[in-house]
């Protein structure tokens, strides 16, 4: 009866003053640079369960990191494939043997760097793609989003193998339409700045059709209605599956600035990679995107 009673006595002054406060406290979160939710990483094992999800992303929404964190709530079925098939571990073209036996990647500046390891990747329970279909965590780094700070891999978990909002491949581990996937985390001086999925179909014609699905929903990205102080600007860039995704507070909060990229591999057309990259300076332009993108594209591209 107590209980029923608080309930009954709120009033609302009380739900604005509380819409208030979490209002300024997601600023604050935004403004420190704190990771976000999708980079949230679990070092406790590989055991993926719905309940702890659930709990992770209802807390991270609650704090208003990104609408994002309502993704892992959703228990609508996701449209991702389940085909493909597993592949072996691989090394990175161009290379150089170094004195261990392993292989270097480098980039077209001759920048050097060590090839993905296997623990760098969140990789699907049923096999993971090659990879060589991965950018190597050194190479993320550029003028345009991390002012040449150095790049590196960030260990951990994803929740779901979700990228951005809308995106139909939602999937949680161990789900019966996981499917052939990995996912790269990479973060550049304390924060999580981008990832890289790559998923594995089960031919060529289904990965085109997965790129189609994909950038169809980038292009017709709304955030949810329930998001009331969330609007969502889509641009599409000047190259094929690129686009800009604007997060924009009704509050007045700074808004949030994503890059994503979705693109076929041409050595392995049953490959797809999906990138997505986090503009935290807020001063990218579209054009320097598109070119972060088709050098990103030149190192995950297989030859």
């Amino acid at each position: 009866m107590r209980e029923e009673q608080e309930f009954q006595d709120w009033t609302q002054e009380r739900d604005d003053r509380l819409r208030t406060s979490l209002g300024e406290l997601r600023h604050d979160v935004d403004v420190a640079g704190l990771p976000d939710v999708r980079f949230v990483m679990r070092r406790a094992g590989r055991k993926r369960q719905r309940a702890v999800v659930g709990i992770a992303a209802g807390a991270a929404t609650l704090l208003g990191l990104s609408w994002f964190g309502y993704q892992a709530i959703d228990q609508s079925p996701s449209t991702a494939p389940a085909g493909g098939t597993s592949t072996t571990d691989g090394a990175i073209e161009p290379s150089d043997d170094t004195d261990d036996g392993t292989t270097d990647a480098t980039d077209d500046s001759g920048t050097v760097a060590d090839p993905v390891s296997p623990e760098d990747v969140v990789l699907a329970e049923g096999g993971g793609p090659d990879l060589g279909l991965f950018v190597p965590p050194a190479l993320w780094a550029s003028e345009i989003f991390t002012a040449a700070a150095a790049t590196e891999a960030g260990m951990g978990e994803f929740e779901t193998t979700a990228m951005f909002e809308c995106d139909p491949d939602n999937v949680y581990w161990g789900s019966q339409e996981e499917g052939v996937f990995g996912v790269l985390g990479i973060w550049s001086d304390g924060s999580a700045f981008a990832a890289q999925r790559v998923r594995v179909l089960d031919s060529p014609d289904a990965a085109t059709g997965y790129v189609d699905e994909l950038t169809s929903a980038l292009a017709s990205c709304e955030a949810p209605a329930e998001a009331d102080n969330i609007v969502l600007d889509v641009e599409p860039l000047e190259l094929s599956g690129a686009y800009r995704l604007t997060t924009e507070f009704v509050d007045g909060s700074d808004p949030l600035t994503d890059f994503v990229y979705v693109v076929q591999h041409e050595g392995t057309p049953e490959a797809v990679s999906t990138i997505r990259v986090t503009d935290w300076s807020g001063e990218a332009t579209n054009a320097e995107a598109v070119a972060e993108f088709d050098r990103l594209a030149d190192l995950v591209v297989d030859q």
